[in-house]
């Protein structure tokens, strides 16, 4: 029988036990880190932000969607889906709400932008409550959200294109804030590599 995409091992250990497993899962959520998807058409890059959102910890999911601009689809596909159920997804009419809730629970407002004012993602202090926002893939961010902004971010490019997709884009940035929230693995003393015991 073949063997389908989501059988292959993890690379780390869960238990065997599902409840214990989803319980253990939601304490690795951070709860001062989220991510505002605005204005995306394609439901393909939703559903790569959605599942990257749920492999770095990332519990909230904000859609935004005008009223007076809506999108190619509201829906989600199955592959978005299946990272959706493990998900919180709030679901905004107007950037202005959005923007409103997210700063009186206190985050960072963090607009990713083509913008010579914008600070690489690695330069941003991702260890702080942070809202991480990914805009319309061809029209980018809006200007609600840009003159809200507490911090305007950008992917430094080195070749033609001018930038990336918005699900890698959303993918980089997101790791960078993994990265920095995780703790450094403690090095091996010279006793414990001398018994072969580089990797734990």
């Amino acid at each position: 029988m073949p063997r389908r995409h989501h059988d292959h091992p993890r690379v780390d250990t869960l238990p065997d036990d599902r409840k214990e497993r989803i319980e253990l899962i939601k304490s690795r959520r951070w709860p001062d880190l989220e991510l505002v998807i605005e204005q995306s058409d394609d439901p393909h890059n939703v559903g790569a932000m959605l599942r990257t959102s749920d492999a770095v910890g990332i519990g909230v999911v904000h859609l935004v969607y005008a009223q007076d601009r809506p999108p190619r689809t509201r829906e989600l596909t199955g592959t978005a889906m299946s990272a959706a159920k493990w998900l919180k997804i709030i679901k905004w009419d107007s950037a202005e709400e959005c923007i409103a809730d997210i700063k009186r629970r206190g985050l960072a407002l963090c607009v990713t932008a083509l913008s010579p004012d914008g600070k690489p993602h690695w330069e941003v202090d991702w260890t702080k409550p942070s809202a991480i926002v990914m805009g319309n893939e061809s029209d980018g961010i809006s200007k609600d959200f840009l003159d809200a902004a507490d911090q305007v971010v950008t992917m430094p490019m080195r070749g033609f294109v001018q930038s990336l997709n918005v699900s890698v884009s959303a993918a980089v940035v997101m790791y960078e804030a993994l990265r920095q929230r995780t703790p450094p693995i403690p090095a091996l003393s010279p006793a414990r590599r001398e018994k072969g015991l580089e990797s734990v």
